[in-house]
C-alpha cells in the first residue's frame, strides 16, 4: 500500500489505532506534529532516495536526522513518529520492519544548553511544592515529589496500586523502564508521605480506576494521567511558586524548567535504590 495512503489512514480521526510510539492514542497537537515529521521522512525516502518506505534501513533515518539538524529533543520527537508509523504499518501488515529503532533518539541529557540544578535549586522546588494549591493538590504534591526523585515522566504515570509496597519502614515501587519492564526500587521517606496523604483523596472511577486497584495517579474521571502532558503542566505551576519565593536569599531558576531537567539534578531526597523484596534472603 502507497505509504502517503498508509500516513492519512493512522492519522484519520475516526482510526482507533491511532497510537503514538508508545501505543497510547494520540491526542492534542501530537497528530499533526507526526503527520509533519512523517511525511518529511516520507518524500526523503522515496523522492531523494527512492527506495520506498518499506525498504527503509535505520541507517536510511540516521542519513535524513543528519541532514535535518535541529536539537536532540526534536531528534527524538522525529524518531518517535517513524516508529509509531512503522509500528501501525507493521500491525496492518503493509511493512515488515521498523528502521526508526530507538538508538537513533539520542540523549536529551547530551542536548547542549540543557542545564542542571543546582542542590539549591532543587530545594526551592520542593519548598514549592508543599505550597502548590488547587483541586489536586495532594496528587500534583506527589508528582513533583517524584520528579524531584528521579522517576521519568512515564514512570510516574504508569504507576499501578498494585505497583507500590508499604513495608514496615519504607515504600517500595514496580517503576517502569525505558526499553519495557519494571525495576523495583526504594522511594524516598518524603515521597511515602505524600503519597500516604493523597492515597485517602484519589479519584477512581471504574472501569478505569478502582479504590483498590487501577492507576495511583489519576484524572477527575479516573483515567490515568497523560505523562506527556500532566507533568510537565504540573512542574510549571511548582517553578512558578518557586520563582515568587519571598525569601531574597532564594536560588534564582533558569527560565526554562523542564522534568527532564529536575530527573537528571541532584534529588534534595535520597537516591533511589534498587530494592530486595523484604523477604529476599
Amino acid at each position: 500500500m502507497d505509504s502517503r495512503a498508509v500516513l492519512r489512514e493512522w492519522l484519520d480521526e475516526a482510526n482507533p489505532d491511532r497510537r503514538g510510539r508508545q501505543g497510547r492514542l494520540l491526542q492534542g497537537t501530537s497528530p499533526e506534529r507526526y503527520e509533519d515529521d512523517t511525511a518529511a521522512w516520507l518524500q526523503f525516502i522515496e523522492e531523494t532516495v527512492r527506495i520506498g518506505a518499506w525498504n527503509a534501513t535505520p541507517s536510511h533515518i540516521q542519513t535524513w536526522l543528519d541532514m535535518t539538524g535541529g536539537a536532540v529533543r526534536s531528534r527524538a520527537r522525529r524518531v518517535s513518529a517513524l516508529s509509531a508509523f512503522y509500528a501501525y504499518a507493521i500491525h496492518m501488515g503493509y511493512a515488515r520492519q521498523n528502521p526508526a529503532v530507538a538508538q537513533l533518539r539520542g540523549k536529551p541529557h547530551d542536548e547542549p544548553g540543557l542545564p542542571q540544578l543546582t542542590p539549591a535549586q532543587m530545594q526551592l522546588l520542593l519548598w514549592a511544592a508543599d505550597r502548590l494549591t488547587g483541586p489536586s493538590v495532594e496528587r500534583d504534591r506527589v508528582i513533583v515529589y517524584l520528579q524531584l526523585s528521579g522517576l521519568l515522566s512515564r514512570s510516574i504515570t504508569e504507576l499501578d496500586l498494585a505497583h507500590l509496597h508499604f513495608e514496615q519502614h519504607r515504600l517500595t515501587a514496580d517503576v517502569w523502564r525505558k526499553g519495557g519492564g519494571t525495576r523495583l526500587e526504594a522511594l524516598p521517606d518524603e515521597v511515602r508521605t505524600v503519597i500516604r496523604e493523597y492515597l485517602p483523596v484519589r479519584r477512581w472511577v471504574p472501569p478505569s480506576s478502582y479504590e483498590e486497584s487501577g492507576p495511583l495517579l489519576t484524572t477527575y474521571r479516573g483515567n490515568r494521567l497523560d505523562s506527556e502532558h500532566t507533568p510537565a503542566a504540573v512542574l510549571r505551576q511548582a517553578v512558578a511558586i518557586a520563582k515568587d519565593c519571598p525569601d531574597p536569599d532564594a536560588p534564582e531558576l533558569p527560565a526554562r524548567v523542564v522534568p527532564e531537567i529536575v530527573r537528571l539534578s541532584p534529588s534534595p531526597f535520597k537516591e533511589l535504590e534498587e530494592a530486595r523484596p523484604a523477604d529476599a534472603k
